[in-house]
C-alpha cells in the first residue's frame, strides 16, 4: 500500500447525527404553564436563541419543578453553550424525575463523548436503545462510539441496526461503509456507500467513499466517475484521489 492511499485514507472520518431537542409542534397557550414557557424556550433554540430560550425554560422550571422535559431542553442548551457542567446536571435532575425518558440518556451520551468518557456514553446509549429500541439515531451514535473504542463487531451491529430502522438515512448507511472500509470489506463498503449516495445524491463523502471502496475492487472507472462527482460537490480530498489513482 503506498503512502499516497494512506493520506487519502485517513479522511474517511465516521459523522455522527445530534439529536440534541425534542422538535414537537410548537404549542402556545395563553396560560401561564411550565409547558408554555419550555415550548416558547424550544422555538427559541431552534432559531439560535440560545441565552434568550434559556431563559424560558428557567420560567418553565420555576413553574414545575418536575418537568424533566424542561430539565432535558436546558441541559440541551447549555450542551451547545459548551457550559458542560451545567449540561450534566440538567440531565440528571431529567433522569432522576423521569428515568423512563430516553433523551436525557441520549443526549448525556453526547456530553459523555464530547469529553472522551466513551465507556459511560455507551452505558447511556445502551439505556436509551432499552427505553426506546425502535430509535434509529441511537444505534447510529453508539455504532459510533463503538467505533471509536475499536468494538468494530457491535459497530457493525449498530449501523446495520440503524439503517433497518431508517433504511434512507445517509449517515447510517455511510458509517456502515465506513467501519466495513476499514476492515478491508471492500465488496460491503461499496455497498453502503453506494445506499448513501443514493438517499443524499450531494453527500460528496460518500461518492468518495464509493470511489475508494471501488477502486480497491479493481472497479478503476467506475472509482474515478465518483471521485469526479465528489469533487463538483466540493469534497476537497476529492482532487488528490482523482491525482492519485486516475491520473487527472
Amino acid at each position: 500500500m503506498t503512502t499516497s492511499i494512506l493520506l487519502i485514507r485517513k479522511v474517511l472520518a465516521y459523522v455522527l447525527p445530534i439529536l440534541l431537542i425534542s422538535l414537537t409542534p410548537l404549542l402556545f397557550s395563553c396560560q401561564d404553564s411550565s409547558d408554555a414557557y419550555m415550548e416558547k424556550g424550544k422555538a427559541l433554540l431552534r432559531e439560535g436563541k440560545t441565552r434568550e430560550g434559556i431563559g424560558y425554560l428557567n420560567q418553565a422550571i420555576g413553574k414545575d419543578l418536575e418537568n424533566a422535559e424542561a430539565f432535558n431542553t436546558r441541559g440541551v442548551a447549555y450542551f451547545e453553550l459548551k457550559e458542560y457542567p451545567n449540561a450534566m446536571l440538567d440531565y440528571r435532575q431529567a433522569i432522576s424525575i423521569d428515568p423512563s425518558l430516553y433523551r436525557p440518556y441520549f443526549n448525556r451520551a453526547l456530553l459523555f463523548t464530547a469529553q472522551n468518557q466513551l465507556d459511560s456514553a455507551l452505558a447511556d446509549y445502551g439505556k436509551a436503545a432499552q427505553l426506546a429500541p425502535d430509535t434509529a439515531d441511537i444505534y447510529l451514535n453508539r455504532g459510533q462510539v463503538n467505533a471509536l473504542l475499536d468494538n468494530t463487531s457491535e459497530a457493525i451491529q449498530d449501523f446495520e441496526r440503524a439503517t433497518q430502522l431508517d433504511g434512507e438515512n445517509p449517515l447510517a448507511w455511510y458509517n456502515l461503509g465506513n467501519t466495513y472500509y476499514r476492515q478491508q470489506q471492500y465488496a460491503q463498503a461499496e455497498m453502503a456507500f453506494k445506499q448513501a449516495s443514493r438517499y443524499d445524491p450531494k453527500f460528496g463523502k460518500a461518492f468518495y467513499g464509493l470511489g475508494l471502496s471501488q477502486y480497491e475492487n479493481g472497479e478503476k472507472d467506475l472509482a474515478c466517475l465518483n471521485f469526479q462527482q465528489a469533487e463538483r460537490l466540493g469534497f476537497a480530498e476529492a482532487a488528490a484521489a482523482l491525482s492519485n489513482y486516475c491520473g487527472k
